[in-house]
């Protein structure tokens, strides 16, 4: 089973839920082949900001043995690009770069309350 760590601060697509994201949660991490989910993680280099991902290749062994650091959770690839810029722009207005490892990585010393989760 792939290993996953999450963010505190989430983000997620509006489509999402807090019902919704325990389950996509659970399922990931039960059965990481779970269709039209995208992950947005820290990069597994230096030289790049964010990975985005299916979550069908989770199923790959490789995940197995090396642990993934869950930015983001989008329903389709378009929706985890929109994730993307909108961290983006929060680092922009935020910090006046566009350095989104940095600018995250603040974020989880401060976090005490997940990102974009509507109640309902």
């Amino acid at each position: 089973m792939p290993q996953l760590v999450y963010y505190p601060r989430l983000y997620v697509s509006e489509g999402i839920n807090r019902e919704k994201l325990e389950k996509l949660k659970k399922d990931l991490s039960a059965r990481p082949h779970k269709a039209g989910v995208y992950l947005l993680t820290l990069p597994g280099n230096a030289s790049d900001q964010l990975d985005i991902y299916a979550s069908k290749y989770l199923r790959q062994k490789f995940y197995d043995r090396h642990p993934l650091y869950v930015i983001g959770i989008a329903e389709d690839y378009d929706k985890a690009v929109d994730i993307v810029m909108r961290i983006t722009w929060e680092a922009w207005t935020s910090r006046g770069d566009a350095r989104l490892k940095e600018y995250l990585m603040a974020g989880m010393e401060s976090a005490d309350v997940e990102c974009g989760i509507k109640n309902t």
